[in-house]
């Protein structure tokens, strides 16, 4: 600055804002892969960063088995000219497949007796009444997540009978408000419940056309197109 020829001189640092903001992910959504397959984790997915722009990445997969159904994760990871890292957990859903559902009912039926009535209190007590149908495979539903509708109980209740080498087939109430199993049992068909927490679905064990009858507050299956129980 000047005044009336005088000058005047400062000096001042400038000084650059540290970098401390890691790079963020995109597109790294849960990804669901085909048994045996070989994952593609990088199509769809961006790293950018408010100074560098989009930044490369690495991804470790060790611990994904696509040789098993299961959830697995695997870890993104980026960094910027700054040495900034971010860090991702991908879920990695490896599908299950008809072989599985069955593979997971015979062991769980190798751990129980040949009894019905305790097949049937395993999937009674082990999977908790919901009103969710169990979507495109019921058995693998019930059996992993625990719980479902009457119709989840039914078909899981089916699975172990069948590895127990049972014959067995799934009926339903006309309006098909309700779901159960026809049993053969010593040459006789008979009809179990294996839905929870319902006083009239317990009321009778196992049980002939009649019994059954008395447990459905008036309501009936189609008679023509079962077996009888009686």
């Amino acid at each position: 600055e000047e005044i009336y020829g005088n000058i005047t001189v400062g000096e001042a640092e400038l000084q650059g804002l540290k970098d401390t903001t890691p790079p963020e992910f995109f597109g790294v959504n849960p990804l669901p892969v085909d048994k045996n397959s070989i994952p593609d984790y990088y199509t769809g997915v961006t790293v950018i960063d408010d100074r560098d722009g989009e930044v490369r990445f690495w991804v470790d997969s060790s611990r994904v088995d696509t040789t098993r159904a299961g959830n697995y994760y695997a870890i993104y990871n980026a960094v910027d000219s700054s040495g900034n890292s971010a860090y991702y957990r991908r879920l990695v859903s490896v599908m299950h497949s008809a072989e599985d559902t069955e593979e997971l009912a015979v062991s769980i039926a190798a751990t129980l007796s040949n009894d019905v009535e305790e097949i049937r209190d395993y999937v009674r007590n082990r999977i908790r009444y919901s009103y969710d149908w169990g979507g495109e495979d019921p058995v693998w539903h019930g059996f992993n997540t625990l719980s479902g509708n009457c119709y989840v109980h039914a078909r899981c209740f089916q699975a172990l009978l069948r590895a127990k080498g049972y014959e067995t087939m799934i009926i339903w109430v006309e309006d098909q408000t309700h779901y159960w199993n026809l049993v053969k049992i010593d040459g006789v068909w008979r009809h179990m419940d294996s839905t929870p927490d319902s006083v009239n679905h317990t009321r009778y064990s196992i049980m002939t056309d009649e019994m059954r009858y008395e447990t459905l507050s008036g309501r009936d299956w189609n008679r023509s197109a079962w077996p009888a129980a009686e």
